[in-house]
């Protein structure tokens, strides 16, 4: 399998989402098959947050826009400040959302 960054590749719009997602599939079974040498976030040049995010069932599109744009800095729900490097956060309908927030 070829080592592809796939959020890079939508920010440069050489690839869809559709074909992103089709991606992440195939590389997660390939690791499943043993085909995959090293990690499936190293594979696929994800950080261990984009990772995460897309564990929490994140738009791939979205996940793209926030490497490029910078992640949301607060709770869509609460406002209150979140720093995604210190985790304590979930993504709920591709927002990101504190793990405190009632």
């Amino acid at each position: 399998m070829t080592l592809t960054d796939i959020l890079q590749k939508l920010i440069d719009n050489e690839i869809t989402v559709d074909q992103a997602h089709d991606i992440l599939d195939q590389t997660i079974d390939d690791f499943h098959d043993g085909k995959l040498a090293q990690e499936i976030h190293e594979a696929l040049h994800l950080d261990n947050y984009e990772w995460t995010a897309i564990c929490h069932s994140i738009n791939l599109g979205v996940l793209a826009e926030w490497r490029q744009s910078g992640w949301p800095g607060s709770c869509s729900q609460c406002g209150t400040e979140i720093d995604y490097k210190k985790y304590g956060w979930t993504i709920k309908n591709n927002q990101l959302k504190g793990l405190n927030c009632c």
